[in-house]
């Protein structure tokens, strides 16, 4: 075999490594989770977002209630004094075997979407926008780590900050004040 026919076998061999090594570092499409449609069901449907809630949370008291369609979808229901102020729902899609893509979807609210940082709300619930917080905090979910605020970005809802720094105070509205 000659000098240069070896060097193009190396050649030739050195592409398709790389193509294959290529191939075991593709990253996954946004909103795809390494877990099946019916562990991700499971795992979000346990979860009342106390990290998210925590993190975001304005001056009301809000309780989250998750409910759902097995394999399909959940929808966590957030009330305060008796009230739902906002729900928000995770569509599930099986992308393969072991993946799943998920859909966050909000309500429609004015010109825009519920909490997307263009409404305005007497008494928040959240710090706007919320869809941020709700796609770190199912991510984090599905990864299995912890929520991480700095992910989200800061909040742009004044009213939020004048009652998140009441609630860290001990004073605490209802939505109905």
């Amino acid at each position: 075999m000659t000098h240069s026919a070896i060097q193009r076998i190396g050649r030739a061999a050195l592409v398709f490594a790389a193509l294959g090594l290529a191939g075991c570092n593709k990253e996954r499409p946004p909103g795809v989770y390494d877990v099946s449609v019916n562990e991700a069901y499971r795992r979000l449907s346990n979860d009342k977002l106390a990290d998210m809630v925590y993190a975001k949370q304005c001056g009301i008291l809000v309780h989250v209630t998750p409910s759902g369609i097995p394999g399909y979808e959940v929808t966590w229901r957030v009330h305060s004094s008796g009230r739902e102020v906002v729900r928000f729902t995770a569509v599930l899609t099986a992308f393969s075997e072991n993946q799943t893509k998920v859909e966050i979807r909000m309500p429609s609210a004015g010109n825009g979407e519920a909490y997307d940082g263009s409404q305005s709300y007497r008494r928040p619930a959240f710090q706007q926008p919320l869809r941020p917080a709700v796609q770190e905090q199912v991510a984090a979910i599905l990864e299995g780590r912890k929520f991480d605020v700095q992910r989200v970005g800061p909040g742009k809802d004044k009213i939020c900050q004048v009652q998140r720094a009441g609630l860290e105070t001990g004073l605490v509205f209802r939505v109905d004040d």
